[in-house]
């Protein structure tokens, strides 16, 4: 039992990020960084059922939690489904609750912080529960912890740079025990470089496989992924775009390339597609979140838009270009020191912004197709060698 708060003993951790697939696998190194100190440690992650495929072979977890969910909010509508078709079966809010409370854990920390995760910690019967410092739900933690400035220039912040940060510094209530480490300090000294979140390798979907046979490609082997796929207007390339590219980079000796079709609108990206005119490869149908990850897994490199699924290539160490519209890359792709993964993010000066929905939307169209395509090129030269 390494890991103590207020000088009481850790055995066991559960730690809930309960949506956005972005984010969970962000989440990942939390995890991996508390086994690191601890490798006796019990972990357990509590999501929603989209994100279930994610975590249900983290080599870190040994138990997941799944809280069975409807969509709601604003947002509900422009989200995707990916992993909905297929994800395990979830636990209602109270039958989970009793779950939590019989599994026993010490301490829980809520990365996500809204009123049902809150809540959720509350009923756990964890002793300590640590969480945001937003509002009254402050107080259903013992230990309401500030997020770190995610650009703060510091050692902390520059071994756990952007989001990776904001979840990390969640722990800094912890002691490591052996070391007499406030936490902070533990992590910068056990990873100087920093550390990004790791996915395992999915096991070979057959359905995936079998859409890859469709496109004829030898040993199922792609050579570059189009993940063109963006939850918001703001965060999509044109697909006329998307079918240049192909067409480039397939001429540069970077095929087979292969697209998997977005959940909505896909005809555009089918046109475009075949009017690059590809002797292999192709567009995939839309797929579930485990048999995409497989997809991700086949792929030697990986172009993406912002999204869950941009993590996910960076988690299965997939050489990755990810193209950025709106996004704060040091706070949403803080990857480029860790291996091969590129932004490339045209930079107006309303620059980031939240917005879904742009009227002078510039900073996605404006990325032109020959920049990317270069982009992509250089990631062979990666360690002086093709990747």
């Amino acid at each position: 039992m390494s890991w103590t708060l207020e000088g009481v003993p850790l055995r066991r951790v559960l730690i809930t990020r309960l949506r956005y697939l972005g984010d969970i696998i962000m989440s990942t190194v939390v995890p991996t960084v508390l086994k690191h100190g601890d490798p006796d440690l019990e972990i357990g992650f509590l999501c929603e059922t989209p994100g279930a495929p994610l975590l249900q072979t983290h080599p870190d977890i040994d138990t997941l939690h799944i809280l069975d969910s409807t969509r709601r909010g604003r947002d509900a509508a422009a989200r995707t489904t990916l992993g909905a078709l297929s994800a395990p079966e979830g636990t209602g809010f109270w039958s989970l609750a009793r779950e939590l409370r019989r599994a026993g854990y010490d301490l829980s920390v809520d990365l996500f912080f809204n009123p049902r995760s809150a809540w959720l910690m509350r009923l756990s019967g964890s002793r300590f529960r640590i969480g945001g410092t937003r509002g009254v739900r402050r107080r259903l933690f013992t230990h309401p912890v500030e997020s770190p400035a995610p650009n703060r220039d510091d050692g902390f912040g520059r071994a756990a740079p952007g989001g990776l940060g904001a979840h990390l510094g969640r722990l800094a209530p912890l002691v490591h025990a052996p070391t007499g480490k406030p936490f902070a300090q533990w992590y910068v000294e056990a990873f100087p470089a920093g550390l990004s979140p790791r996915l395992s390798v999915p096991a070979a979907s057959k359905r995936a496989y079998e859409a890859l046979d469709a496109l004829h490609l030898t040993d199922n082997r792609i050579g570059t992924l189009l993940i063109p796929g963006a939850t918001w207007p703001s965060k999509a390339w044109a697909p006329d775009k998307w079918g240049r590219l192909a067409q480039e980079l397939a001429g540069a000796g970077l095929g087979p390339v292969v697209m998997i079709s977005p959940p909505s609108g896909g005809d555009d990206f089918h046109t475009a597609m075949t009017s690059a005119g590809l002797s292999n490869g192709g567009i995939l149908p839309p797929l579930p979140l485990e048999d995409v990850l497989t997809v991700l897994g086949a792929s030697r490199r990986v172009v993406t838009v912002d999204g869950g699924l941009m993590h996910a290539a960076v988690a299965l160490e997939r050489p990755t270009v990810a193209l950025l519209g709106p996004t704060d890359p040091d706070l949403w792709f803080p990857y480029t020191s860790f291996g091969p993964y590129r932004y490339l993010c045209v930079q107006p000066d309303c620059h980031p912004c939240d917005l879904h929905v742009c009227g002078d939307h510039i900073c996605m169209p404006d990325l032109p197709v020959n920049l990317v395509a270069e982009a992509v090129a250089s990631l062979r030269m990666q360690g002086g060698g093709e990747v």
